[in-house]
């Protein structure tokens, strides 16, 4: 089944968008919407007949941008938890270069110094135990788990194409075990979608990153990567409905870790908060930066103590 069925008939059979609706969020016309859904009236009278309170249930997700493990903030990550446990989120979605992964990093291929005492399975033993149990034990067993792919976890498959007799043996889902913990691994560069907002690790790293987005992407979207919160809209003249919005989040790591040497630059504490409604795909995208290990949200201050 392609990737672009797939997405069609998930949409379809999740909300109660039109066709129209579908095709653009999905960059396909409505005529091929209708050959892998049918009618949209037709889907309205089944979701009728059908349990669809769950569809009418705003959703909450928690964005978890680059952690970058293991040049991370304890103090950050630990307000995050404290928010995590109260939010009670239906899912969270970690959009990648959750591992930073610099033992096997091509930038580092003949900078031996930088890779001392470095290990890639002690990686993924501190980052699993760090970060991914313990954000499994202040949440419910049944919320929904995406781990998506960035750049630096691609570094495994660059490495594996230039290291072929370590495949199948130092792989993130085959040493983490993401799949079967029942994680939804989203691999590099492709889109996991809640509502109308495309989720994205990120491509560009210009200065106006977001506008580059959201003209190549035409939609909603939210990305990570450049550790730099942006936002830019586009408004269509035709129909003032027909706005679109990228925005980019923050980073979850250390914003001045050891190997920038002290060089300067616009990275940001942050993740995000979106809380959609199925039945329509419409949404609100909330980011939260993080000032110094705290942050407040909802009346409450999370992190250190006043």
């Amino acid at each position: 089944m392609s990737i672009l069925r797939t997405e069609v008939i998930k949409l379809a059979n999740s909300t109660i968008l039109s066709n129209v609706e579908i095709s653009r969020l999905c960059s396909c016309s409505p005529k091929t919407v209708y050959k892998y859904a049918g009618s949209h009236s037709d889907r309205c009278k089944s979701k009728i007949t059908c349990d669809s309170q769950d569809i009418f249930q705003i959703q909450k997700t928690v964005l978890v941008p680059d952690i970058h493990y293991p040049h991370y903030e304890p103090r950050v990550l630990g307000a995050l938890e404290e928010f995590i446990s109260d939010y009670d989120p239906d899912e969270i979605v970690y959009m990648g270069d959750q591992m930073s992964l610099d033992c096997i990093s091509g930038w580092n291929k003949r900078k031996p110094l930088l890779k001392e005492g470095q290990r890639l399975l002690k990686e993924y033993e501190g980052f699993d135990h760090h970060i991914l149990k313990r954000h499994e034990n202040i949440t419910r067993p049944g919320i929904r788990r995406t781990f998506m792919y960035g750049n630096h976890e691609e570094r495994v498959n660059w490495y594996i194409e230039e290291h072929p007799e370590l495949e199948k043996m130092i792989e993130i889902d085959r040493n983490l075990r993401l799949t079967e913990r029942g994680y939804k691994i989203i691999p590099y560069n492709e889109i996991h979608t809640i509502g109308k907002l495309s989720v994205i690790h990120g491509f560009y790293w210009n200065k106006y990153h977001a506008v580059k987005t959201l003209e190549a992407f035409e939609g909603n979207v939210v990305y990570a990567h450049v550790h730099n919160p942006q936002m830019y809209a586009k408004v269509s003249p035709i129909d003032r409905k027909g706005y679109h919005t990228a925005t980019s989040l923050g980073c979850l790591c250390s914003i001045k870790p050891d190997y920038k040497r002290n060089a300067p630059n616009f990275w940001i504490n942050q993740f995000g908060i979106v809380e959609h409604l199925p039945a329509t795909g419409i949404f609100n995208l909330t980011p939260i930066t993080v000032i110094e290990g705290s942050f407040m949200y909802g009346g409450k201050y999370y992190g250190k103590n006043i």
